[in-house]
């Protein structure tokens, strides 16, 4: 696509699996009056006919305080553009200013299930506004609106599995996405969380990461029980001695709660404890994997190397009950959504999408998708079987700072100039962020996944962060 199509032209696509018959699903998803029951990143819709036919008047209901009844108020209706039953497809359009939006569900046979996929297209001068104020918003958290939709198919057309999940810290952008991909793949899922949140497709149970309380009945289960850790304050925060301790507490404390409560449980079937690469702190050229010591030098940052070497020792001295233990180092997970995308987005689009310092640092990550099978195989849901023990959650393709900016800016169809290392400390310190977080790096792989023959399919990081 030229750099010119890119200001007139947009696509993305969110893809999620379901544990259901296609029929029971389509019966849903290709009626449009329905959607606003299962996607909740907008109001639904209102459909003018009642046999849904091609050609047939539809108002979009969309999202926010403020551009929702702007919309309303100034927006033409859209129409149904196509529909065939018999591939489970719907396609809706919307008119722009000087432009049009369309957006596609298809509903596609898989083993043991079906696919849903959605689609927003853009065209038109207004493209590159559109795409940032309601495009992405439409197709933000699409796996938790397919586990909500997976809830409401006739449980007739299910297909469920034997198992209970608990997530710690399972409402976070990993958490929720693996909570909702497991939802739909037919498994109980119950999440701790501190505050629940209306409309979220899995059991919540709050908890405080302290104390004992009624949130261990998720522990008990007359099925196997997997437990996956995820929770920690959130990272990127100003490097200071009260916010390393405030990540490190968070996170030794939740585990040893956790720990507490598993003890007194019937003994778990998994545990998967969360940490991160960042462990290895700034490590240069050095090639990381598995069996590589973490550094006590200069290379060891507190905020990192600190945090997270606090993390897994708390797991490792705790009696973990559990058949099965991991700890998973998990590097950067790539996705359109992607919290980290947001600042280096930031800087793409308003020209300063260069190299970020020297450009050589190393950046580990790995695909959404590809996490989440990983999860899956932890668990012994899917093949290959993982080794217990210590995992590395991270593409065997690391790229340099200067690729990874390369690729945002061939996405955006922009230029960009280098930023050096002075405008991404000052930036951090006006947002509250760490700057170390975008000027250091690792060049972290896994032997382990290769050696059981784990199979990366995100192996395009334009493609991965694209969507």
């Amino acid at each position: 696509m030229s750099t010119q199509n890119k200001f007139t032209h947009w696509q993305r696509t969110e893809t999620q699996f379901l544990a259901a018959d296609p029929k029971a699903v389509y019966s849903i998803v290709g009626n449009l009056s329905q959607t606003g029951l299962w996607m909740k990143s907008f109001d639904g819709f209102v459909v003018h006919d009642d046999q849904r036919g091609v050609g047939t008047k539809v108002d979009l209901l969309a999202p926010g305080k403020v551009f929702g009844p702007l919309h309303r108020n100034t927006a033409p209706s859209g129409t149904i553009t196509r529909r065939n039953h018999q591939t489970r497809m719907v396609e809706f359009t919307q008119p722009q200013p000087a432009g049009e939006m369309t957006l596609r569900w298809q509903v596609d046979e898989h083993e043991n299930g079906c696919l849903v996929l959605f689609t927003v297209q853009l065209s038109g001068p207004g493209t590159t506004a559109f795409k940032f104020t309601v495009a992405n918003a439409l197709c933000k958290d699409f796996a938790v609106a397919a586990a909500r939709l997976y809830k409401i198919v006739a449980p007739t057309a299910h297909r469920k599995r034997d198992a209970q999940i608990v997530i710690s810290g399972g409402r976070g952008f990993l958490g929720r996405n693996l909570a909702a991909d497991l939802v739909c793949r037919g498994l109980p899922v119950a999440v701790l969380t501190r505050k629940a949140e209306a409309d979220f497709p899995a059991e919540q149970f709050i908890w405080d990461g302290v104390h004992q309380g009624p949130w261990t009945g998720a522990l008990r289960s007359d099925h196997p029980v997997h437990l996956i850790n995820l929770a920690g304050e959130r990272v990127d925060k100003r490097n200071t001695p009260a916010n390393i301790a405030a990540l490190t507490d968070s996170r030794v404390t939740s585990t040893q709660t956790l720990a507490q409560a598993a003890a007194s449980a019937p003994k778990l079937a998994t545990w998967i404890q969360s940490s991160t690469t960042a462990i290895f702190g700034d490590a240069g050229e050095a090639e990381l994997t598995e069996s590589s010591p973490i550094p006590s030098d200069h290379r060891a940052l507190p905020e990192m190397t600190g945090v997270a070497s606090a993390w897994e020792q708390a797991f490792n001295e705790a009696e973990v009950n559990a058949e099965q233990r991991y700890i998973l180092r998990t590097s950067l997970v790539m996705h359109p959504d992607a919290p980290l995308l947001g600042p280096l987005n930031m800087l793409v689009n308003t020209g300063l999408g260069g190299a970020m310092g020297n450009g050589q640092q190393w950046f580990s990550w790995i695909g959404l998708q590809d996490w989440l099978h990983l999860i899956r195989c932890m668990l012994g849901l899917e093949e290959p079987q993982i080794p217990a023990g210590l995992v590395h959650g991270t593409s065997p393709w690391p790229l340099r700072n200067t690729e990874v900016m390369a690729a945002l800016r061939s996405i955006a169809g922009l230029p960009g100039l280098p930023t050096g290392s002075v405008l991404p400390r000052i930036g951090a310190a006006v947002m509250g962020s760490n700057a170390r977080v975008a000027l250091t790096g690792r060049k972290v792989t896994s032997e382990v996944l290769a050696q059981a023959g784990f199979e990366f399919q995100e192996t395009d990081f334009a493609a991965t962060i694209a969507g």
